[in-house]
């Protein structure tokens, strides 16, 4: 159940490419494929990979720890999200500049 969890967590920590110009325009032929949608299925996969990667290592690292007692699982899965939003998010920025 965890690993769904941070799964889901990491999916939805997925920042898609051109996040940071704001939502797209309509294209004037919507039944034309937009021309890479590769992009779109790499940052998922490595979005779902990042989230649960991150979220077992951290419910792992803090498993026997007074601060986060009872919270263990919520915590993970904070850090589950965020560590994927950072990851896709700088790797959107790449893959949108050609680098």
């Amino acid at each position: 159940m965890g690993t769904l969890f941070f799964a889901a967590m990491g999916w939805c920590g997925t920042k898609y490419p051109g996040w940071w110009r704001g939502p797209r325009k309509p294209q004037p032929d919507p039944w034309k494929p937009r021309p890479d949608p590769w992009k779109y299925l790499i940052l998922v996969v490595l979005g779902v990979g990042i989230g649960v990667a991150s979220g077992t290592v951290f419910n792992n690292a803090i498993e026997n720890d007074t601060i986060f007692a009872g919270q263990g699982m919520i915590a993970s899965g904070l850090f589950s999200f965020a560590a994927s939003n950072i990851v896709t998010g700088l790797i959107s920025a790449k893959i949108n500049r050609g680098v």
